[in-house]
């Protein structure tokens, strides 16, 4: 071997070790999640839009949501959520409450990034208010309690070390129609736990 076709070698060997050096991160911060039956927990704030922002004043939030995966990228459940909003109607009644109770079957679409997602959803279900306080201001018909619900919203997932857990941001729009088109907004963290193998 001569002196030059040396060092063409060990310059090659020199660029084989670079890239191999930029590829062993790349591989050890690949984070596989979890696929199949999975719950989320989440806790954040809600607000109403529109007119019922005026009756209504932001409060926080609950939510559960139980699913399965039936792709990598996309899965069907159900989710149930609940808000508490201090009553800002003409007294009297003064320093009352409601509480929206929210229920649908959604769908959601995943795009995932190594240890970060993106999600979108979206479904259908039924709204409840716990009383009739906002009747006094046409949000209800008096006696009225239940509407349709439509939902969807998005967010970002960020993936644990341990494959079975997640962190997340999300946020939801809602429309109940049936009281006088009330709508609002949600913003919730939460954790997610899926009981499967790797996607």
């Amino acid at each position: 071997m001569t002196a030059r076709a040396a060092a063409t070698t060990v310059s090659e060997m020199r660029r084989l070790a670079v890239v191999a050096m930029l590829l062993v991160p790349a591989a050890a911060s690949a984070r596989p999640a979890s696929k199949g039956v999975y719950a989320e927990a989440g806790l954040g704030g809600a607000a109403t839009l529109g007119k019922a922002a005026d009756w209504t004043q932001p409060g926080p939030a609950l939510s559960l949501r139980l699913g399965s995966d039936l792709f990598s990228w996309f899965s069907l459940g159900i989710a149930a959520a609940t808000s508490t909003h201090e009553a800002t109607v003409p007294a009297p009644p003064t320093g009352e409450y409601v509480q929206l109770y929210r229920a649908r079957a959604d769908a959601r679409l995943t795009a995932r990034v190594q240890m970060l997602a993106l999600y979108a959803e979206g479904g259908a279900g039924a709204a409840m208010l716990s009383s009739n306080v906002l009747a006094k201001v046409g949000v209800q018909e008096p006696g009225e309690r239940f509407s349709l619900l439509f939902a969807g919203g998005g967010g970002l997932e960020y993936q644990l070390q341990n494959r079975h857990y997640a962190f997340g941001l999300g946020a939801e729009y809602w429309l109940a129609p049936g009281f006088d088109a009330l709508s609002g907004i949600e913003v919730r963290l939460f954790l997610r736990y899926t009981y499967g193998g790797a996607r």
